[in-house]
């Protein structure tokens, strides 16, 4: 059992945004159990204690001695409230997810925030042992681009493109032009996941050096400290695209 194409996640992905969303197919049940067969090798194991963090734009404001002085939010601030989730990658409205990060810069980085921005920083500790989905535990990652010029051959070679594919989903920066849909492809999958009996999902951050984490219980990871960071330098790197008739064309004037 194995995946058929590396275009597998593409079609599982326009055909629950724009055709069948909440009765699959059998070509998308197929899909989830080629997802299923390759679980094993993408667990990733989170040990209780190990510190995460989160970050949230803005911050409280307390007196002392007649000056306003600024902190942290408060840990009831810094986690969301349960049954009362906004849209999300991984999560429908009304379902809570924890979104954290193995990093600082990477918590904040996901906020985008703008220049001299003040952010709320928060470290949480994963209170018990946890099993999560990493989708970036593939061997070599492959772009979609890649693979319409390079279509990947092996079965190894298209379940990595797949998983490549399936993490970028997951890591692509939300904009406010997003639509709804957007997000149904990686809510059906962190919802399998979790029926698989996983904790959580694990995702290369796209904006920080780091990991993303999405745990499916807000019980998972509590507050313990809290600070306030601002932005101190925005920065953005730009390389070509990697079209090889657009070089080719480009090469000729």
């Amino acid at each position: 059992m194995g995946f058929n194409s590396w275009q597998d996640f593409y079609n599982f992905e326009r055909e629950v945004k724009f055709d069948n969303r909440f009765v699959h197919s059998e070509a998308v049940s197929e899909f989830l159990s080629n997802i299923k067969h390759t679980l094993p090798s993408r667990e990733l194991a989170i040990a209780s204690g190990t510190i995460l963090h989160r970050g949230q734009i803005g911050y409280d404001e307390f007196e002392s001695e007649g000056q306003t002085l600024i902190k942290g939010y408060q840990p009831s601030r810094m986690k969301p409230i349960l049954n009362k989730g906004k849209e999300g990658r991984a999560n429908p409205k009304g379902i809570t997810y924890l979104y954290l990060a193995n990093d600082e810069n990477t918590a904040l980085a996901e906020l985008r925030p703008s220049f001299g921005q003040y952010m709320s920083s928060a470290q949480l500790k994963v209170q018990r042992n946890l099993r999560l989905v990493n989708c970036y535990s593939v061997n070599r990652h492959y772009t979609h681009v890649e693979c319409i010029f390079n279509p990947p051959k092996s079965q190894e070679e298209i379940g990595n493109a797949v998983w490549s594919m399936i993490n970028e989903a997951y890591s692509r920066p939300i904009t406010n032009a997003d639509e709804t849909s957007d997000y149904v492809p990686t809510q059906i999958l962190a919802e399998f996941f979790k029926s698989q009996g996983f904790d959580g999902v694990c995702h290369k951050s796209s904006l920080g050096a780091g990991y993303n984490y999405i745990l499916f219980k807000l019980s998972d990871a509590d507050v313990i400290n809290c600070t306030v960071m601002e932005a101190k330098s925005i920065s953005y790197e730009f390389r070509e695209c990697t079209n090889r008739y657009y070089v080719q064309q480009r090469n000729n004037y």
